[in-house]
């Protein structure tokens, strides 16, 4: 049965919380469901800046968690965690709430759909995206890199269309396809067209988003299905993180 009761999540960022792709994640909670985003503001010219701020962490998530009066916390940005292992049980300490984050909750997805191969579609450089594929592959997964960007400033948009990027995730499945499709890195902006994607490619899109979305309602002990952005979200699948 779906759950009708209104929660309040929060969510830390590394930057800034007023990114022009976090319009596209307001789409996707389901009813009754709100947010409170703060941003790290941790992010400069380099993904690196993340790395060691496990006490800067901790003191956001507690602040927020006392304005806002959340029930859980997604941490988003994939090297938020792979710069400070361990950060989410550290943080679910301090604050005495579930707390997910980006990889192991695309992981969980992957893991839901019994997927153990996936294509990686991201906005980083050849060796973030690398950094991203060791650690999933070490958890049991075959990671295919997609295109890297090399000369993109960490944090801002790619400027693709939908439909160039839709182009660009179909060419490059075509060259390395997969059980499933992961996006890690919400700058490329690709809930808007997830449907899309699934429907032309037929195996499950998992954006990191999505995941963290499923991941932390579902710690929550509660269930969705929402239409239009792919199978993970419309069948909510059983967590098992």
């Amino acid at each position: 049965m779906e759950s009708t009761r209104a929660v309040h999540i929060g969510i830390l960022s590394p930057a800034t919380p007023n990114r022009p792709h976090f319009k596209s994640l307001q789409n996707i909670l389901p009813p009754g469901v709100s947010i409170a985003h703060e941003g790290l503001g941790l992010l400069g010219e380099s993904y690196q800046d993340l790395a060691g701020k496990e006490n800067v962490i901790i003191d956001r998530a507690r602040e927020l968690v006392r304005e806002h009066k959340v029930e859980g916390l997604m941490l988003t940005g994939g090297f938020v965690t792979l710069f400070n292992p361990g950060i989410e049980a550290k943080v679910a300490n301090a604050i005495g709430l579930p707390v997910v984050s980006a990889i192991a909750s695309a992981v969980a997805a992957l893991t839901a759909f019994g997927a153990k191969s996936a294509l990686l579609m991201t906005p980083f450089d050849r060796t973030s995206n690398e950094s991203i594929k060791t650690h999933v592959d070490k958890l049991g997964f075959t990671v295919h890199l997609g295109p890297s960007f090399d000369n993109r400033i960490p944090g801002t948009s790619l400027n693709l269309s939908s439909d160039h990027l839709f182009d660009l995730v179909a060419e490059t499945f075509g060259k390395s396809p997969a059980q499933a499709i992961y996006f890690q890195g919400a700058t490329m902006d690709p809930l808007p067209i997830i449907q899309r994607i699934e429907d032309a490619l037929n195996v499950p899109v998992i954006t990191s988003n999505s995941a963290m979305i499923w991941n932390l309602l579902s710690k929550l002990g509660l269930k969705y299905s929402v239409k239009g952005y792919g199978r993970l979200l419309a069948e909510w699948p059983t967590s098992i993180s």
